[in-house]
């Protein structure tokens, strides 16, 4: 059921995805690889680090969202595997864990989807220089890697998102103004 809502909402968004299995979806927004994963158990039944990575995919995905009903229990779960395959075997994955409630899938997708963006705003496209100095550094202007026009579910209307960052201090914001 969640994901089916992921692939609606992604659908709305414009953003390409590909339905690996049941549970794992796969979105791509340029070279940003974004896993949802909508578990069908409360609790995991991995036992070690090559089952995570075959099953979700790990390797190949920047950023997985949990979608569940209790997501930072699996979120916790998953951050000891990945950190123990770190620690006992020296396999480091790269892949950042964000979580949304299926009690707020509504508004919980819009928002992790803009977190998401956030983590990696290089992999997002070509950037275009901007007239603001960083807020953080001040060495350099804001980059803006991604604007674009939508209508929110959170804020029940039409949005433009903006995803900026600076490349000396590695500053990243996602900007949302209101248009109606």
């Amino acid at each position: 059921m969640e994901c089916d809502a992921v692939v609606n909402y992604l659908a709305e968004r414009s953003i390409s995805n590909i339905r690996k299995r049941l549970d794992l979806i796969i979105a791509q927004i340029n070279s940003l690889q974004i896993g949802f994963w909508c578990p069908r158990e409360e609790y995991p039944t991995f036992d070690d680090i090559e089952d995570v990575r075959k099953t979700l995919d790990l390797d190949s995905i920047d950023i997985l969202i949990v979608v569940s009903y209790r997501p930072y229990i699996l979120i916790d779960y998953l951050n000891s595997l990945i950190e123990r395959a770190f620690r006992w075997y020296g396999i480091k994955l790269g892949v950042k864990l964000l979580g949304v409630s299926s009690v707020e899938l509504e508004t919980g997708l819009e928002d992790a989807l803009g977190r998401a963006m956030v983590e990696k705003p290089h992999k997002l496209g070509v950037e275009t220089e901007t007239e603001h100095r960083c807020p953080q550094c001040g060495k350099d202007s804001l980059k803006l890697y991604r604007s674009e026009k939508y209508f929110s579910r959170k804020y029940r209307g039409r949005v433009v998102e903006s995803v900026f960052g600076c490349k000396y201090c590695s500053f990243r914001v996602r900007r949302v103004e209101l248009l109606d």
